[in-house]
């Protein structure tokens, strides 16, 4: 079965260079052309080509007159890299998106479908993201978002 999307959480350790290994899983998706950039919570995303693609794309169908649009974009490609693997395979992340994500030593590599986050693990512990009772609230929450105030769950 070859499913699609990333799914999971992994451990993996940042090197003193600034170089992770990507789990295997998620590297057989991601390809040899991707992107890294600041995630929405302290935490690094990184996308497949195919997929910052189509990012990419939503985000061309935005007013291009109006500022805050204008200057969404501007965050976003301004935080944002292109990546490589080295010869050995690993990835370097830039000093700036390590800064960024507080990476220390131990990392979360986490799937979120389309594409994966990169985590200090402290922090991601410290949001709990990894238990059911969060997962819990969190789709109530959503549930209620979704159906107008309507209890969906």
């Amino acid at each position: 079965m070859a499913i699609k999307g990333f799914l999971g959480q992994y451990d993996i350790n940042i090197d003193d260079k600034g170089r992770v290994r990507i789990p295997a899983k998620f590297k057989a998706q991601l390809g040899e052309e991707f992107v890294i950039s600041c995630g929405g919570r302290e935490c690094l995303s990184v996308y497949p080509e195919n997929e910052w693609e189509k990012m990419t794309e939503q985000l061309e169908k935005f007013d291009g007159f109006n500022e805050e649009v204008e200057d969404f974009k501007r965050t976003i490609y301004a935080n944002a890299t292109e990546a490589e693997y080295d010869s050995v395979g690993r990835v370097l992340i830039p000093i700036k998106y390590r800064e960024y994500a507080s990476l220390k030593k131990e990392l979360i590599v986490s799937g979120v479908g389309d594409h994966f986050e990169i985590w200090d693990a402290e922090k991601w512990n410290s949001n709990s993201y990894s238990s059911v009772e969060k997962r819990r609230t969190l789709q109530k929450e959503v549930s209620l978002s979704l159906t107008g105030g309507k209890n969906g769950i």
